[in-house]
Formats: C-alpha cells, sequence, structure tokens
C-alpha cells in the first residue's frame, strides 16, 4: 500500500502533489478536531442560544441543496430518456452519494450524542396520525432513505471497473441494474423532493416565532431551488475534472443540455424569490409588527440579498441564451453564478436568519466560527474531492472518454 501510495506522486505532476498534500492535510486535521469535538464536546464550537448550529449547517444545506442536481439529471434521463445526459450521469450520482455522504457527517457533529444516530428510526417523534411532530424527524427519513437509493444507484458504476466487469455474474448483475435504475430515479426523486423542502425551506419556514424565516411557500421554493443549482453543480464538477486530466470526459453538447435545464429552472427560481420578498415586505414581516427591511442588519445585511439576486440574474442571462451558453466561458460563468446563487441563499438563511432578533429592542448578533469549525468543514470538502478524484482514475466515471480511449487502443 505505501508503495502504491509513493507511485501515485511519483506519476503526479508538481501541482498535482501539491494539491494532494493539502487535500490530505486537511483531512488529517478533520480527523483531530472531530475527535476533539466528538469526546469533549461542543465547547470548542462558537455555538451559543441564538446560534444552534455550528457553521457547519451552512456546508449541510449547501450540499443537500446543490446534491440536489443528482435526482434531477437522473429524472430527466431516466424518466424522460433525455439520452445525451448520459455522459454525465455516473458523475452525477457519484456527487450526489457524497452530499449526502457528508450531510450526515455534518449532523453528527451539530446533534450531538453520534452513538444515538439510530434513535430517529428507533424513536420517531411521531405526532397524531401518520405525519412527524418534527419536521427532523421527516429529514432524517427522507435523508436515509433517499441516501440507501444513490448506494443503489452507485453500485454499477463500481461493478464495471475493468477488473469485476471480466467476471459473467458481476457484468449480468450491472448489466439489469442499470435496466432498472429508472426505479430508483423515480423513488428517489419523490423522496428528495420531501427530504429538500422540509431541511431546505421547511424546517424554516414554519417558526412564526422568527419572522425573517416564517413563510408557508419556503417548502416548495426549496425544492425549487436544489433543481436549479444542483444541475449547474453537476455541470461543472465534471468539466472542471476534464480540465485537470486535459481530457474530454464529457462531450460539449452534454454540458450545454444540463446548464439549458438548470436555466429554465431558474426562471421558475427567479418568479419564486421574487414573490417570497414581496410577501414578506407586504404581508409576513407586517404580520410580525416589523419592516422587512429593518430586519437586514448587522453582518449579515441587505447586501447579501442584493448578492444572491445578481448572481441570479447572472445565471438567467447567461444559460437561457444560446449564443452565450453555446460559448464555454459564457456557459461556465453562468453555471457558477447558479451555485453560488444558491450557496448564497443558504448563508441568507442561516446566518442572516439566526442573526436577526426575534424582538425589535434586542441587537443584532454574529457568529464567529471556532477553528475547529472551519477545519472540520474544509475537510469534508476535502475528502469529497479525494474520493472523486479515485473513481475519476480508477473507475469508470465517465463513460464518454472510456470509450474513446478503447477506440483509441482498437485502432492503434
Amino acid at each position: 500500500m505505501i508503495q502504491f501510495i509513493k507511485n501515485i506522486f511519483q506519476e503526479s505532476s508538481k501541482n498535482m502533489r501539491i494539491t494532494l498534500y493539502v487535500l490530505i492535510g486537511l483531512v488529517v486535521l478533520f480527523g483531530i478536531f472531530a475527535i476533539q469535538i466528538l469526546f469533549w464536546g461542543l465547547g470548542y464550537t462558537d455555538m451559543n442560544n441564538n446560534f444552534t448550529w455550528g457553521a457547519w449547517i451552512i456546508g449541510d444545506l449547501g450540499l443537500v441543496a446543490l446534491g440536489g442536481g443528482a435526482f434531477t439529471t437522473g429524472y430527466f434521463l431516466y424518466i424522460f430518456r433525455v439520452d445525451k445526459l448520459r455522459p454525465l450521469i455516473s458523475s452525477t450520482v457519484l456527487i450526489g452519494f457524497m452530499c449526502y455522504l457528508f450531510t450526515f457527517v455534518f449532523l453528527l457533529f451539530d446533534l450531538g450524542q453520534p452513538l444515538r444516530c439510530w434513535f430517529g428510526f428507533a424513536y420517531p417523534n411521531w405526532g397524531k396520525g401518520v405525519y412527524p411532530a418534527s419536521m427532523l424527524t421527516e429529514v432524517f427519513f427522507c435523508l436515509s432513505i433517499y441516501f440507501c437509493v444513490l448506494i443503489v444507484e452507485l453500485i454499477p458504476v463500481v461493478l464495471e471497473h475493468k477488473v469485476l466487469i471480466k467476471n459473467k455474474i458481476v457484468a449480468a448483475i450491472a448489466h439489469y441494474m442499470h435496466l432498472l435504475m429508472w426505479t430508483m430515479a423515480a423513488g428517489g426523486t419523490f423522496l428528495s423532493f420531501f427530504h429538500q423542502g422540509s431541511l431546505g425551506g421547511g424546517m424554516w419556514g414554519v417558526l412564526y416565532a422568527r419572522p425573517v424565516w416564517f413563510a408557508p411557500h419556503f417548502f416548495f421554493m426549496a425544492i425549487v431551488a436544489a433543481m436549479a443549482g444542483g444541475t449547474s453543480f453537476m455541470t461543472m464538477m465534471p468539466y472542471i475534472a476534464g480540465k485537470i486530466m486535459k481530457k474530454e470526459v464529457v462531450p460539449m453538447e452534454s454540458y450545454q443540455l444540463l446548464t439549458k435545464i438548470s436555466g429554465m429552472i431558474f426562471i421558475g427560481y427567479f418568479v419564486f424569490r421574487v414573490y417570497d420578498v414581496y410577501t414578506g415586505v407586504t404581508k409576513f414581516a407586517p404580520m410580525a409588527q416589523r419592516n422587512y427591511f429593518d430586519m437586514w442588519g448587522g453582518y449579515y445585511g441587505v447586501w447579501m440579498l442584493v448578492l444572491e439576486f445578481a448572481l441570479i440574474i447572472s445565471a438567467l442571462f447567461f444559460l437561457n441564451q444560446k449564443k452565450y451558453r453555446e460559448q464555454e466561458k459564457f456557459m461556465v460563468i453562468g453555471a457558477c453564478s447558479g451555485i453560488f446563487a444558491i450557496v448564497t441563499s443558504k448563508l441568507s438563511v442561516l446566518l442572516h436568519g439566526f442573526s436577526v432578533p426575534n424582538f425589535p429592542w434586542k441587537s443584532f448578533t454574529a457568529y464567529m466560527p471556532t477553528i475547529q469549525e472551519w477545519l472540520i468543514t474544509l475537510g469534508c470538502f476535502a475528502c469529497m474531492i479525494l474520493i472523486y478524484m479515485v473513481f475519476a482514475k480508477w473507475f469508470p466515471l465517465f463513460p464518454h472518454l472510456e470509450h474513446h480511449e478503447a477506440h483509441d487502443e482498437a485502432h492503434h
């Protein structure tokens, strides 16, 4: 194993070696601080009675929202039979799997008592009838079941490894799993709709004591946001991988189609977001005897709202016009704008939402994450990048690339 790792570093370029050292360093620091917090408690964070979630909740909601591109892409491919998306699907499933895996990792730190994580199944907080009394119960069930769906969707990618696929039984299993994958796409979409809405918006939109959050439509807006930003995210990850590998891992027409879908969904999200602000100004803030813009202040002022709308408009402009979308640099600008628009919206929900006092006579508060929180968050992202790199190098993550390489070998 040591020799194998040495060979990887020797085969890599200087820039890649530096990148690997940084990523592995972040993972090691993640392990150290994870042990510290899990064994010695949340006193090593800046959490308090006002900010009851650590910095990693931003990673939680960001990963879940962007991971929503997995169910959207899978639904278009397997249900609507948009075959041009097929070169992206393995990468999409892997990214979705990692987004949900590390959401669970973040929740371990946020909820405390990780040894009791099974309590969510054993002692769910059900109310009368079949409705959960706790939003977190519904989130826990939907997250867990959809994560299992993603594991099933990822199995064929693993089984198609060039060594494993030589076995006839393994090849048959992989083949039939591909044929039945539409069932996973349909079921996964249903489950993902529920937890995208509940974790992304429903948990916050029902809190009428917090006028900055309260909005009954928040549940549905979070679903549209996940579909819009997630599809852009699923475009950019393989695109960046292709640039690093200096190979065409996915045909450009697949990127352009997925960004076109993203741009169209962003139209719906933009309309929804305008409606959200309008109802906040005219209805929900006055219900709490507050002025909407008076609730934007402190560190997380109205600049966050302006930035979010600027990014949404940028995504709309570049992704919905064919002449820009077909130019690589503008397509990238549009997709990145879409990703950061959704991340900014989650930052706004959390940082701005917690900083606004419940009562007008209280002052705005701020949250300053500790070094432990930063390195646990960054360490999780480093783990995700390393896993993606492993799959890109040793597994058939990009069928388009595999096909071309096999064709070139046969030609020679």
